[in-house]
């Protein structure tokens, strides 16, 4: 399926594990943000999407289950078509109780399907 993605977790440069000690990522320039997508320049042109555009995130479990997080910030990043990134233990809520490696016995946290659409807007 073309609007698949395979999404890998990551840490931020200031991050231990799941201790986060600010939203800074000296690595990969990010300062004050930790709700975003890095994503490869052709993959947010397929999909319409912009630099800095807010967009929803969704995998579906092995079981399943559909898995949703919406407004995350969509950011230009060097890396191969059909990937994209993002840190843990935001994007844990993506992964479900089936979904690890048969292999390994570990949750897919480098490995999970998703599909990526600008967040609708919304009115009040």
């Amino acid at each position: 399926d073309d609007d698949v993605l395979v999404l890998q977790t990551l840490r931020s440069h200031d991050q231990w594990n799941t201790t986060i000690y600010s939203d800074n990522d000296r690595y990969r320039g990010v300062q004050n943000l930790r709700t975003l997508v890095l994503m490869n320049i052709e993959d947010m042109q397929a999909r319409g999407i912009q630099e800095g555009t807010l967009v929803d995130i969704e995998a579906t479990s092995k079981d399943g289950t559909r898995r949703r997080l919406s407004a995350y910030r969509a950011l230009r990043y060097n890396l191969p078509r059909g990937s994209v990134a993002g840190y843990m233990p935001e994007m844990n809520a993506l992964i479900g109780i089936a979904d690890y490696s048969q292999q390994s016995n570990q949750p897919l946290m480098k490995h999970v399907k998703v599909r990526i659409t600008p967040t609708a807007a919304t009115t009040d």
